[in-house]
């Protein structure tokens, strides 16, 4: 009788904990899901960048965008704007707001030991589709 008290208290911590990893990896994609929405909707680019190491890392490229037909990729770590340097995220935001969206805006980004240039149009773009 000890031993089933024994073993039921062991799964009841086992449950105990796998329900609250489960409750963490749901409310983790949940916001994933909200992020990349937020992003869909109000980025033209759609990147989803974070602070590292004092550059901006690309951390995903939404699917069918400028950024992606531009050859950016996550891991990707943006260097400048238009030749104009960016060390965080607010600093990215800012160069953002103040580029000319009739040209191709360049990203000097830098991947696996090298750093290259990526040219994005965005006025090409409306709706997911390029237009002819």
């Amino acid at each position: 009788m000890q031993y089933i008290k024994i073993f039921t208290g062991i799964l009841l911590v086992i449950c105990l904990i796998l329900n609250i990893n489960f409750k963490s990896l749901h409310n983790f994609a949940e916001e994933r899901i909200a992020i990349r929405h937020q992003i869909e909707a109000s980025s033209p680019l759609g990147l989803y960048v974070k602070d590292y190491k004092g550059k901006v890392k690309i951390v995903d490229v939404l699917n069918y965008t400028p950024a992606m037909n531009a050859g950016l990729e996550p891991g990707d770590r943006i260097l400048k704007v238009n030749g104009v340097k960016v060390d965080n995220v607010v600093s990215f935001f800012e160069t953002m707001e103040s580029v000319n969206l009739d040209k191709p805006i360049k990203f000097l980004v830098y991947r696996v030991d090298s750093c290259s240039t990526f040219p994005v149009e965005i006025k090409a773009f409306e709706y997911g589709c390029k237009q002819n």
